[in-house]
């Protein structure tokens, strides 16, 4: 293969095609060419003059870029890793280690194929890339178009809104974290923000599962028992879920949705506002947090799915050179900026409900004692114990009490508390150990103009009792 054909090879194999599906700017977009193919146009030129073509580092140098292109063009993560997910992590508490075996499996594969064919594999491989290169830039799949924002403008005014925030893997009261000591202290904390807000808080609240698309599937339709008929896999991209049919929705007429893309809430009747997570367009995030332009070139890269884009992105975050604007690391990151969202809804009075879904604090955890993030945390959370997850736990769990204490002390300053109806809640518990105690407890609170601080200690099932609020 000449110098030529090589640097052909390269640039079709390590080409950031993903600048074509992005809202990146000028600066960004260049950025990622030179960070992508400068170093290795660089290295090439000095490598391909200092080795025989048919020295063996050269064909395994060849190889390799082969698998890369083929990789970064097919993204072989989630078309060989993610299906098997759950059976790799059986076998190893590393996911990310099938992968590097895999990848290098694929180059001894394609070093004998090039050995057999006395080099006449090059130009196969040279089309057969150029082909799925050509087939990449113009797929639109992973566009950031494809994420669900819109907002159809509504000229009716509401003097009352209500609001429901629900906090994924938010432990209620009772819960397996309260009973340690950063958890009595989470307790005493979130029992004062109840009373000083006049909440009226279920202590004794449940979820009917530990699954947040069952959960919430069957709390939008006030169903205690099971996973109703009401969600279905979603052939877009970026969603898990869509949401089919939601009772509770059908009581308002002009919804604001702000959600995760774990499920799509957007697609049922009544919805005016939707307002997605979209790693793509993120800008404000909290102290802490790295802020640069590789951690969003990265971040953005990964979506792609091949196994280079997801070893790297790992690599650099261990490294504490990046962070990840993705789901569920981004939540933590733009927590702040969901409650400046919510509240500019509450203020503009065009909404008869808010509805917020947040991977907050769902792990993997982000927050410092002084609720800062950092990304450091979010790092081998497997090689936890169960001490160190509750302890962990109870500070995420403080911090989410301190935002929504901003939250509503803003609203306050600026004479719109009352005319907000707030239920807060969670999905299911932390999950930390499948006990009922850890994995079902979860948070339940009331509040408008005229509840005052009370607690109800009655068991419920929070998919039973939200009825009696909406209704």
């Amino acid at each position: 293969m000449s110098l030529k054909q090589t640097n052909l090879l390269i640039l079709i194999s390590f080409f950031p095609v993903f600048i074509f599906r992005s809202n990146l700017n000028l600066i960004e977009i260049i950025f990622s060419l030179v960070f992508f193919l400068m170093p290795i146009a660089l290295f090439n030129f000095f490598f391909f003059k200092k080795l025989a073509l048919d020295n063996f580092f050269f064909t395994i140098y060849l190889s390799a870029i082969i698998v890369f292109g083929i990789d970064n063009n097919l993204g072989l993560w989630n078309g060989l890793i993610l299906p098997l997910k759950y059976f790799l992590q059986n076998i190893s508490d590393i996911i990310y280690f099938p992968g590097i075996i895999i990848f290098i499996i694929l180059i001894l594969i394609t070093y004998f194929i090039i050995l057999k064919t006395n080099n006449k594999f090059y130009n196969v491989i040279l089309v057969f890339l150029f082909t799925i290169f050509i087939f990449n830039v113009l797929d639109l799949t992973k566009s950031h178009n494809k994420l669900s924002n819109f907002t159809n403008e509504s000229n009716k005014i509401y003097n009352k809104t209500k609001v429901i925030i629900i906090f994924d893997e938010m432990s209620g009261v009772n819960s397996l974290a309260s009973s340690k000591k950063n958890g009595v202290e989470f307790v005493e904390l979130l029992k004062k923000f109840y009373k000083k807000n006049n909440f009226e808080y279920y202590s004794e609240a449940k979820s009917n599962s530990d699954n947040s698309a069952t959960s919430i599937s069957s709390l939008l339709n006030f169903n205690k028992k099971d996973r109703l008929e009401v969600i279905e896999t979603s052939p877009n991209y970026f969603f898990e879920y869509n949401l089919t049919k939601s009772l509770l929705f059908k009581k308002f007429n002009n919804i604001s949705i702000f959600q995760s893309i774990h499920i799509n809430y957007c697609n049922v009747e009544n919805i005016t506002k939707c307002d997605s997570y979209n790693p793509f367009n993120q800008k404000k995030f909290l102290k802490g947090y790295k802020d640069n332009i590789l951690t969003k070139i990265i971040s953005i890269w990964k979506i792609n799915g091949s196994i280079s884009s997801i070893l790297t992105w790992r690599i650099l975050r261990q490294l504490r050179i990046i962070d990840s604007v993705l789901e569920p690391e981004g939540h933590k990151a733009t927590f702040q900026n969901l409650f400046d969202k919510i509240e500019k809804d509450i203020y503009s009075n065009k909404y008869d409900l808010i509805f917020a879904h947040t991977l907050v604090p769902h792990k993997p955890y982000g927050f410092n004692k002084n609720c800062n993030y950092d990304g450091g945390l979010s790092l081998l959370n497997n090689f936890y114990t169960t001490e160190e997850h509750l302890i962990q736990h109870n500070i995420e769990r403080k911090c989410v009490i301190i935002y929504l204490e901003k939250f509503l002390n803003k609203l306050k300053v600026n004479n719109k508390i009352d005319f907000i109806d707030l239920i807060i809640l969670s999905d299911h518990g932390s999950r930390i150990t499948r006990n009922a105690n850890s994995s079902l407890t979860t948070m339940f609170a009331v509040k408008n103009s005229k509840t005052i601080y009370k607690e109800i200690k009655e068991k419920i099932i929070i998919q039973e009792l939200i009825s009696s609020f909406v209704n």
